[in-house]
């Protein structure tokens, strides 16, 4: 059995490394609490190398529970998705919060351009997931 490196073309391979930087200058983060809309996007973080704290967003109830989770940590990183649903949850997570907590939305800005437009919402994360954690192998036949 021999195994050879699947080659991608560059603009594939120039995602893949913006999206490993983007997960790994996340995964660099001390004491932050990452926030999510749902289950998908939480499977999509962990699947694709994110080994963090996760609050997951699936209800509105959940945010008074956020607020309490949150104080535990130095900041709370919002992550949410790049459409409207998104950004109406991020306004009312961000004004929820006000006050009691650090809230970051760098990386909620910078997941569309690290993903060459390709990324709107963070569950199309898994995707990419089996490329983000080692080079794609292919098995040849003899």
């Amino acid at each position: 059995m021999r195994f050879f490196l699947l080659s991608l073309s560059k603009s594939d391979s120039d995602l893949i490394d913006s999206l490993r930087h983007f997960l790994k200058k996340l995964n660099d983060e001390d004491d932050a609490l990452v926030v999510v809309e749902g289950l998908r996007d939480a499977k999509a973080l962990r699947d694709s190398g994110f080994l963090g704290n996760l609050f997951m967003l699936c209800h509105n109830s959940s945010l008074s529970k956020l607020g309490e989770e949150a104080v535990k940590f130095k900041k709370t990183i919002l992550l949410l998705d790049n459409d409207r649903e998104g950004k109406k949850l991020g306004r009312r997570t961000q004004r929820s919060l006000r006050g009691k907590v650090s809230v970051d939305l760098y990386y909620q800005r910078e997941l569309l351009p690290a993903s060459k437009g390709k990324i709107r919402h963070v569950e199309e994360l898994s995707s990419y997931s089996d490329r983000l954690h080692s080079p794609v192998q292919v098995e040849m036949a003899e």
